[in-house]
């Protein structure tokens, strides 16, 4: 019979969560695009030159936003990728020189905590 055990009741939590020192402080950017083809192409490209260790690409979304005084509707594809904060500006450097829109959704949230696995994974990742 498995036991259930409730998640903040477990004492040490040091394997579980870890703050990330500041020299591997994770980020996650994020972007949009009207169609899953760019997103999966940029995605690999980010990959392939080891600046992320993962994309994630959702959707479709319904996106609503003002473009030159209109009010606009789009479907759009959500892309998140993970890479460390000191590699955050070439990142969204390399996201706006590849992006196809002429004003690219390109935001960053920084990790406060991770998954030392995670974290150990992603250094060897990203270079």
């Amino acid at each position: 019979m498995l036991k259930k055990v409730n998640p903040h009741s477990v004492k040490n939590t040091s394997r579980l969560k870890k703050r990330c020192p500041m020299n591997k402080q994770i980020c996650i950017i994020f972007t949009t695009f009207d169609n899953k083809e760019e997103a999966l192409k940029i995605s690999k490209q980010l990959l392939d030159r080891k600046l992320i260790a993962c994309a994630q690409i959702s959707g479709p979304i319904t996106s609503v936003y003002r473009w030159q005084e209109t009010i606009e509707e789009a479907q759009e594809f959500k892309l998140a990728v993970k890479t460390f904060t000191s590699k955050c500006d070439l990142v969204i450097d390399t996201l706006a020189q590849l992006h196809s829109y002429d004003v690219p959704e390109i935001l960053v949230q920084t990790v406060e905590k991770s998954l030392k696995s995670y974290l150990e994974w992603m250094t060897e990742e990203i270079q």
